[in-house]
């Protein structure tokens, strides 16, 4: 996702509740549910912080996203956190205009200064991602970005929660092109912290202009049934990666990733579901219209009728379905070791290529006399048999 909102100071925006709703978030943090007791992090101690950009200084560079700013889900995720019991002088979010380079160093450098022992920082970043193919690189556009080299560095996010964040776990979240950066640069640091990444898209691959990616993840901080994949009414964090890979590769025919390092609980428990997760509820599979098949999501279940979403209509065309108009998903997969042809987005043109692995219609391949660096995940659109 590339995206972000505008305010007219020029001071970041570090969000603070009014004191009367501090002190009642504070007193209702100190009586939890009981599922809230089960959570396996505490809003006391958790450190936020987002930006989003969806407009940049220089639009010949970095193509603005106006689309993306109705109901953004930056902000809803930001706010989510908020409403949970986080302490607004632990939320800073930065939008747009302030997000500027300089603005972002120096907020992160001062919100990580103020973290204490215990404490669990979650970071989130959305806008236009960009990688450098002769470097392999990967850097995050702020407002004022001129090119990828004045842009903001993968490995500084890196940098300065090293130097800086005093607690023992990071969460790590981006939805923009080339995410998977953060996998990449996580996996390759020897830390005292725990990284749990969760990442729109694979190193070397771009991401789709909506929101999908933070929609999936909202959904699991909600407590949405539908994340709740072994069914014991907690969602955890595998689970949410899980479900947004899935999501993904479906909706948006992308390869997300999610990864954890150093230790880093890969159940840790985000959230409590709301209620159990009934059978065929979130299913993905193929509907029949006018003698062809489409994509769509069970939204609910009446016995054997299915309501059902078609991926990329309007909420118009949502319709009840019985079993004879559905069928299992099951997309055509190439197998590993086969060479293929692939079309390559900047160009459009087909290259030879060999197909690495298969998974849910998508395919990690490698370019034929092109070096590791170049792989990438392909969609069906863009994969044929060998000519």
């Amino acid at each position: 996702m590339n995206a972000k909102l505008g305010l007219r100071d020029d001071s970041p925006r570090i969000v603070l509740l009014p004191r009367l709703t501090a002190a009642l978030t504070v007193c209702i943090a100190l009586l939890p549910t009981a599922s809230q007791a089960q959570l396996d992090w505490q809003p006391e101690k958790t450190w936020l912080f987002a930006v989003g950009v969806l407009q940049w200084q220089h639009g010949d560079v970095w193509p603005g996203m106006p689309g993306a700013k109705t109901n953004r889900r930056d902000a809803e995720l930001v706010e989510h956190f908020r409403s949970r019991g986080v302490p607004g002088k632990q939320i800073v979010y930065l939008q747009d205009r302030e997000a500027t380079r300089k603005r972002i160093q120096h907020a992160l450098t001062e919100h990580l200064s103020r973290t204490r022992s215990g404490d669990l920082l979650v970071f989130y970043y959305t806008g236009h991602g960009s990688r450098n193919h002769e470097t392999h690189r990967a850097c995050f556009a702020n407002y004022d970005a001129a090119s990828s080299a004045s842009a903001w560095q993968v490995s500084e996010i890196f940098d300065a929660i090293e130097q800086r964040f005093r607690g023992d776990r990071a969460l790590l979240i981006a939805d923009c092109c080339f995410s998977g950066a953060l996998v990449d640069v996580a996996r390759q640091r020897e830390s005292k912290i725990a990284y749990g990444c969760l990442c729109s898209s694979f190193s070397h691959n771009t991401s789709t202009g909506n929101w999908t990616f933070t929609e999936s993840l909202l959904k699991g901080w909600r407590g949405d049934p539908v994340v709740d994949l072994n069914g014991d009414r907690m969602i955890e964090w595998e689970e949410m990666g899980r479900s947004a890979e899935l999501d993904m590769a479906f909706i948006e025919r992308q390869k997300s990733m999610f990864q954890a390092t150093q230790g880093f609980d890969r159940r840790m428990k985000l959230a409590a579901a709301k209620g159990p997760h009934r059978p065929r509820l979130g299913e993905r599979l193929e509907a029949k219209w006018k003698e062809a098949w489409y994509r769509a999501q069970v939204i609910d279940v009446r016995g054997e009728q299915l309501k059902i979403h078609y991926v990329g209509d309007a909420d118009s065309w949502d319709e009840w379905v019985g079993p004879e108009r559905i069928r299992a998903f099951r997309p055509h997969q190439f197998d590993a070791g086969q060479t293929v042809d692939v079309k390559w987005d900047a160009d459009k043109k087909w290259y030879p290529a060999t197909v690495i692995r298969p998974w849910y219609g998508l395919h990690l391949v490698s370019y034929d006399g092109y070096p590791r660096e170049w792989n990438e995940w392909v969609g069906p659109d863009s994969i044929r048999p060998r000519q």
